[in-house]
């Protein structure tokens, strides 16, 4: 049977790649046809687009801890799955930390680093997902060009955005909109550790 795009482009696949909600060879077959089909490329262009534009206007801030009591309530974790590194999701408000917990579980941070140790997961002309550890503080910082985000795995620190003040602790996502400074803060005893995630947004 001959493939037709506007078939796959309508079944809504290439939104839930956008969500990072697929399996990791669910996106990988995503990835492998936009790569062969520029219409299929231009709508995932346009969902990852929409996704971050949609973020932009004001930061996401979640009740501490809610996303993974609701999914452990209903049960529907699967504490044996992990992604693919050569295929990760988007981060997003609807991602597990456990799961991406047990898919960086191998990588660990050399025992003298100072205060931020960075390992970068993915990099591409439009993506960019670091697994950072911070000690202490980050240093205020704001984004022009970038949409950035970022879920908590291990940790609790404090957020400043824009002025406004957010206590985040493991399982927690936030999205930074777009030109406004933030700082984050450590306030437990260990080190946090996140997944930061930065979309270039188009001009």
């Amino acid at each position: 049977m001959q493939f037709n795009e506007q078939e796959y482009i309508k079944s809504g696949r290439l939104e839930q790649y956008a969500l990072g909600i697929l399996s990791a060879a669910e996106a990988g077959e995503v990835k492998r046809l936009a790569n062969k089909y520029p219409s299929i490329r231009a709508e995932l262009d346009w969902a990852m687009k929409t996704l971050a534009d949609s973020e932009l206007a004001e930061p996401v801030i979640p009740r501490p801890g809610l996303k993974s009591q609701i999914m452990k309530a209903l049960g529907v974790l699967d504490e044996a799955f992990a992604f693919d590194l050569n295929a990760l999701p988007l981060i997003n408000t609807s991602s597990d930390a456990s799961q991406w917990e047990r898919t960086v579980a191998s990588i660990q941070p050399p025992a003298n680093y100072k205060n931020l140790f960075g390992h970068v997961l993915r990099k591409d002309a439009k993506i960019e997902q670091i697994l950072l550890w911070v000690r202490q503080s980050v240093r205020p910082e704001e984004h022009h060009d970038e949409l950035e985000s970022f879920l908590i795995l291990e940790g609790r620190c404090e957020c400043s955005i824009g002025g406004e003040l957010v206590q985040l602790s493991a399982g927690d996502y936030m999205a930074v909109p777009i030109d406004l400074e933030h700082t984050v803060r450590v306030i437990s005893d260990t080190p946090v550790k996140a997944i930061v995630q930065r979309i270039k947004i188009d001009a």
